[in-house]
């Protein structure tokens, strides 16, 4: 069997509605920011709790412009975390800003409150909360930091559809929040993003900005620089039916997750992403933690998974290691960060995932971990 660590699920009962509703876009040829795109615009915001949505092309673009609707630019310093996907922090750099990076909380493996309060100066401008692999961050400290020291505080939930903290969904705690609809996400479009606030100017504003920064359509003025962030109408309707059964989707992740859980549990070696009890986790990915004294390196474990078929992910390096980014930072800047990029191992987890499948990944596990002990007896 071979089980990947990710793939989108649709039944043939979507399929069937998501083609039927295509060929109508076709047959009207209104093939980009039409009505549908408002649907999964309003149905997203309703179901999140904020006033507006604005779907645009991808999470990156929708990073983007709301830096740039915040008037973040060449000057300002925007708060990062390292332990994340580089488009976080190339936002910054697309908004002529610096990004700043912190370092990781060992546990949640979500941005460090204290590291961020550590990182701010009077230039900074805002802060990136990232939720990993949809584990809440603390948005109570993060949101008393960031009003204390009057900084915007966006969410980057491109992991966090459906995650809640402290009973309230993610993606509301912010200024403005971007979502991802990449094709390994919770629900997706393929490609797409999306900007959730409750701030009118906000959404106005990027209304325009993914507009080439016109109002509307047609030979209208362009009032500010824009881009080609649209959402096609063909997108929205695959997101337009996913989002239909985020609730059914979350539910058979978080049984995955206790699954494995429960397996890990009895492995002296191995520790789980915490999730503090009053948060709900939409797991994205199932994030497990390899010890320094662990009798497998973290790249070889996933060698033997590969090599029985499981497919694996390492989700992220440091970003502050990466060339792009080394001249500004040192690998020393965010230790936990940088052990997190060699000790954490993402397990498969995705939608439809069968009883069959995580049997399957179970019982490589512990072969794997069977035959690990026999070594640590024999020595």
């Amino acid at each position: 069997m071979n089980v990947p660590f990710a793939k989108p699920y649709f039944s043939e009962e979507d399929l069937d509605e998501i083609l039927g509703d295509m060929r109508v876009i076709l047959r009207k040829g209104w093939l980009t920011s039409g009505k549908n795109v408002e649907t999964l615009e309003q149905n997203f915001a309703d179901y999140v709790g904020t006033s507006y949505g604005v779907a645009l092309n991808s999470c990156t673009a929708a990073l983007h412009s709301i830096l740039v609707s915040l008037g973040i630019g060449p000057g300002d310093e925007v708060i990062v975390p390292s332990n994340t996907f580089v488009a976080t922090a190339n936002s910054v750099v697309y908004s002529g800003a610096r990004p700043i990076f912190a370092d990781s909380d060992p546990e949640t493996f979500n941005i460090s409150a204290k590291e961020v309060e550590r990182k701010i100066t009077p230039r900074t401008r805002a802060l990136i909360a990232v939720h990993l692999a949809g584990n809440p961050c603390d948005m109570r400290e993060l949101s008393r930091t960031t009003q204390d020291h009057g900084i915007n505080l966006v969410e980057d939930c491109a992991h966090a559809h459906g995650a809640t903290y402290q009973g309230e969904h993610c993606g509301k705690f912010g200024i403005a929040s971007a979502f991802s609809f990449y094709a390994t996400k919770i629900i997706t479009t393929g490609e797409g993003g999306m900007v959730l606030t409750s701030d009118r100017e906000i959404a106005e504003n990027i209304k325009r900005l993914r507009n080439q920064g016109r109002g509307g359509y047609g030979p209208l003025e362009n009032t500010v620089l824009g881009y080609n962030y649209r959402m096609p109408e063909l997108l929205s309707i695959i997101g337009i039916s996913q989002l239909k059964h985020l609730d059914e989707f979350l539910r058979q992740r978080k049984l995955v997750a206790e699954s494995y859980k429960s397996l890990l549990s009895k492995v002296p070696w191995m520790s789980v992403q915490t999730v503090r009890a009053e948060n709900s986790c939409s797991y994205y990915a199932f994030l497990a933690r390899l010890a320094p004294d662990s009798p497998i390196q973290r790249d070889e474990l996933a060698h033997r998974l590969n090599e029985k078929g499981v497919g694996t992910s390492i989700l992220y390096q440091p970003i502050h290691t990466q060339p792009l980014y080394l001249a500004q930072s040192s690998p020393a800047d965010c230790p936990i960060a940088v052990e997190l990029g060699k000790q954490t191992i993402a397990l498969p987890m995705f939608n439809g995932m069968t009883r069959d499948e995580l049997e399957y990944v179970r019982t490589q596990l512990e072969e794997v971990f069977s035959s690990l002990q026999e070594q640590v007896v024999a020595a």
